[in-house]
């Protein structure tokens, strides 16, 4: 799993909404050539029809609640997994109950270039925010290469 994160795609984002932050990563995979025209309205589509805001305190009370926004194969030009720090909550409502509204703090972007990997990927995510020792320091992590090594040793 390892390989679908790569140092130079870990950010920290200053963002206050969900529209500032899908458009401040658009930019940056755009340039980077990892995702194409059409990712921007279809990961803000996505997300609306199916919130993907996670209740962490179902697993830990010391844990923040996180998103895994993603959209179709189609926007991406790549398989992988954009972990983002939000140093201001952004709302997300909630994948089990999409009338709730979360507080998340930290985001793991999936690109998806191959379609049917969707749900392997995503339990990858689970498995790893749920079950690794001392994951509660990766989110107090202040830096982006300390954000990558924690998930890069630990992943």
């Amino acid at each position: 799993m390892s390989e679908l994160i790569v140092r130079e795609n870990v950010y920290i984002s200053d963002a206050s909404s969900k529209e500032d932050l899908f458009k401040e990563l658009y930019d940056k995979l755009k340039a980077d050539d990892l995702v194409n025209d059409k990712f921007l309205q279809m990961v803000e589509e996505r997300e609306k029809n199916y919130p993907t805001g996670m209740d962490m305190s179902l697993v830990s009370d010391s844990l923040p609640n996180i998103a895994i926004p993603h959209t179709e194969a189609e926007a991406c030009k790549v398989t992988r997994v954009i972990p983002v720090k939000l140093n201001n909550k952004i709302s997300f409502n909630n994948m089990i109950d999409p009338e709730k509204e979360l507080d998340v703090s930290f985001i793991f972007m999936i690109l998806n270039s191959e379609g049917g990997m969707q749900t392997d990927v995503l339990a990858k995510i689970m498995d790893f925010v749920t079950k690794t020792q001392g994951i509660e320091e990766l989110f107090s992590l202040d830096s982006e290469d300390k954000i990558y090594e924690f998930i890069e040793k630990n992943f």
